[in-house]
């Protein structure tokens, strides 16, 4: 019997409930974009008050379309302390990532070094949900306001967060969420776009089908697009999960709360700190190990690893150093290049067992103690 602990592990309803929903589409022969991806861009809706939502195929594509739907044009400013998916969207469409750096305490983006690095090339601000939870959106708000360009939030870890008693999915031109394994509720695969704008949203649902409309002899292409369509059995599971969203996000937040009781009392280990009104998702837990740890970072992850028990170096490295996007360092990001350093994801999972928690626990306990 394997027993390692994975970093995370998607939280899955029983297969038996899914079944009768699964023989229908089966049968049916609508596989794709059919009334189950309908029902589950209903319910995001409902979730997180938004008058719109698209369902695609990835959080990738999502950011993507968005993007090209806006017709943006420039340089992009957006944190280096991210996933690639961030920056690559923007190269896709030919835009230049710029990037800002974030904040010591929340890891978010901080709107004082955004103001510094707006240009008059700037097209667009995108800010993104740090490992659940969200940026400091009232001031990325009224700095776009003021400049004129729009605020797009890669909220990619970002279901079942919210800002100051509202769900994360409203705010900006457009939020754009994954649904991938490793988020609170996942479809297996997957992403939603969620936006005010309906005329946004009305290019992305054609874009995300390669651009088409409808036309007297059959569908014209109306502007370039994907085949990121989201199938009817990942919506099927997408959908089974947004009820349970508040239980999954709670459970999460249970077992952060154990990290942060149990391991913030270590030498050199911190945690990303949670400001009044934020809510955050708990997508990850995530500890920051500095010098004044005997261990270290690296030294934590190896004797984890030795005690089978999975953690991630994250986000490692920041774009700005990543091979494929190291063309676009530049700027000082110098809490960027701390943070990067010091960040270790440790297991978590909405249903994970506490006592699989504690053996998590006792081995850093373990290895500092050497």
């Amino acid at each position: 019997m394997n027993n390692e602990i994975p970093i995370s592990r998607p939280t899955l309803v029983p297969l038996e409930d899914l079944r009768a929903k699964l023989e229908e589409i089966w049968e049916g022969g609508q596989v794709t974009q059919g009334h189950y991806t309908q029902q589950l861009e209903s319910a995001a809706c409902m979730l997180t008050g938004t008058a719109h939502a698209v369902a695609l195929n990835s959080c990738t594509s999502g950011l993507m379309l968005v993007l090209a739907a806006l017709g943006i044009e420039g340089e992009v400013v957006m944190p280096s302390f991210t996933w690639a998916s961030t920056a690559h969207s923007a190269i896709w469409n030919g835009l230049k990532p710029v990037f800002a750096d974030v904040k010591f305490d929340t890891l978010t983006l901080d709107p004082d070094d955004v103001k510094r690095a707006i240009t008059e090339r700037t097209g667009a601000v995108m800010a993104t949900n740090t490992f659940g939870l969200p940026p400091d959106i009232d001031a990325l708000e009224e700095i776009c306001s003021e400049r004129g360009i729009p605020l797009i939030l890669d909220a990619a870890q970002g279901i079942g967060a919210g800002y100051k008693g509202r769900s994360e999915g409203c705010f900006g031109t457009a939020e754009v969420f994954s649904m991938s394994p490793t988020k609170v509720v996942t479809a297996l695969e997957g992403g939603l776009v969620t936006t005010n704008d309906g005329a946004l949203a009305d290019k992305v649902r054609s874009m995300r089908d390669y651009g088409k409309g409808s036309g007297p002899n059959g569908p014209d292409i109306l502007r370039v697009g994907l085949s990121a369509r989201m199938s009817e059995v990942h919506a099927v599971v997408g959908l089974s999960q947004m009820d349970l969203i508040g239980r999954l996000v709670t459970a999460r937040r249970v077992l952060d709360g154990r990290y942060r009781e149990l391991l913030g009392r270590l030498a050199g280990v911190r945690f990303q700190e949670q400001p009044a009104g934020y809510l955050s998702a708990h997508t990850y837990s995530v500890i920051l190990v500095d010098k004044r740890n005997r261990a270290g970072r690296d030294g934590l992850r190896d004797g984890l690893a030795e005690l089978g028990i999975h953690s991630k170096p994250y986000f490692w490295p920041p774009v700005h150093m990543q091979s494929a996007t190291s063309h676009l360092a530049g700027r000082d990001l110098r809490v960027t290049d701390v943070v990067s350093r010091q960040a270790l994801a440790l297991p978590l999972w909405s249903d994970m067992p506490l006592q699989v928690q504690d053996r998590v626990i006792e081995g850093i306990h373990k290895i500092v103690a050497g």
